[in-house]
């Protein structure tokens, strides 16, 4: 999968997100700068409806294909951005926080304890 497959998949599968915009006439590169507020929004959503994710396996699936992924690009939005935010959302919530960690693959947890 690519960056835009990917993409594409979890804004699909994380209720709320809004919509990415692609380049010129929906053709060209992602904008880096949309795309990690778009991770972080998607990051925050995680922590916030966790429990209630329908397709939580698929969602941590595709979040570890952005770490594994070649495109520096993705790495930074999913690290940084989703990775993040969820780490952030869930400061004050520490059982939250072991729920969710509980779901990462082994890049996205070593990105944690990096």
């Amino acid at each position: 999968m690519d960056t835009t497959e990917i993409t594409s998949e979890l804004t699909q599968s994380i209720p709320g997100t809004p919509a990415l915009d692609a380049g010129p006439a929906a053709n060209g590169p992602i904008d880096l700068a949309d795309m990690h507020t778009l991770y972080s929004d998607m990051g925050w959503l995680i922590a916030e409806r966790f429990s209630s994710l329908e397709d939580r396996e698929r969602v941590f699936e595709l979040i570890e294909l952005g770490m594994r992924n070649g495109d520096r690009n993705l790495k930074t939005a999913v690290s940084t951005g989703l990775i993040e935010a969820m780490i952030s959302r869930t400061g004050a919530q520490p059982a939250r926080w072991r729920q969710i960690s509980a779901q990462l693959g082994p890049l996205s947890t070593a990105y944690v304890h990096g």
